[in-house]
């Protein structure tokens, strides 16, 4: 459960095999030093430990680490919906401060919020947006593909969680001729795109069918190719690992 304080806890969430080994550890493991030191909480020096049961199918493990906790918490959850067509809201994206904003901290209630919100109106997930700008979403990231071919991304500085799945695209993308630009997702950018999607731990790629009732996009190009890039991701044995 989310604490009351940003700095009272950070934590990631990890994708998990059928043989317990976890998805791109080093890149969680590395964001989580990165977010602990912005947050000032001290991490364990022993990783953590998954003693999770085992799955016919992957599951989420959430991995945190309390203000003064001198251990690792595990909690494991089910994948819900993945690599779907999905509809969406906007909503409020929560602020706090430069160092706070786009970390993955205890204050999490806002995004569960919106989630839920976004549940309430028969949606699948939320869009954060702050200034007229999508900046996040309330578990995956967003990218968008523009008319002339570029996918556009927000930038970490518009305050959103740089995500693990995302930058494993992002480094993929334009070498199947997918430029990626980091910029503001405005409300014109959006509106004239071809591909909306979401792409996270747990969502794999989803394309965003509909925004608050309106339909989004012409084609399906992008959510194929990301859907193509992370089976083939998945696929490769140094992928998976025991955290260490």
């Amino acid at each position: 459960m989310s604490s009351n304080g940003p700095r009272d806890e950070v934590f990631t969430t990890v994708l998990v095999n059928e043989r317990g080994e976890v998805a791109d550890w080093d890149a969680h493991r590395q964001r989580l030093e990165d977010h602990a030191g912005r947050l000032r909480i001290a991490l364990p020096d022993e990783a953590p430990v998954l003693n999770v049961p085992l799955s016919s199918t992957w599951t989420l493990a959430r991995i945190s680490c309390a203000k003064n906790g001198a251990a690792w918490t595990i909690e494991q959850r089910t994948v819900g919906f993945r690599d779907e067509a999905i509809d969406a809201i906007t909503h409020p994206a929560p602020r706090w401060n430069e160092r706070t904003n786009g970390c993955k901290h205890g204050a999490w209630s806002p995004y569960n919020e919106a989630r839920k919100a976004a549940e309430e109106a028969g949606c699948d997930a939320a869009l954060l947006v702050h200034e007229h700008c999508i900046v996040d979403g309330d578990r995956a990231t967003p990218m968008v593909l523009d008319e002339d071919g570029t996918v556009w991304m927000a930038s970490v500085e518009e305050g959103g969680v740089a995500g693990i799945t995302a930058s494993v695209l992002e480094r993929q993308l334009p070498r199947l001729g997918f430029p990626v630009v980091k910029g503001k997702l405005n409300e014109r950018t959006v509106a004239r795109c071809e591909e909306f999607i979401l792409v996270g731990t747990g969502m794999g790629v989803c394309r965003v069918d509909s925004l608050d009732g309106e339909l989004l996009g012409q084609t399906t190009v992008l959510s194929q190719r990301c859907q193509e890039l992370l089976h083939e991701h998945f696929t490769e044995k140094a992928t998976w690992s025991l955290p260490g």
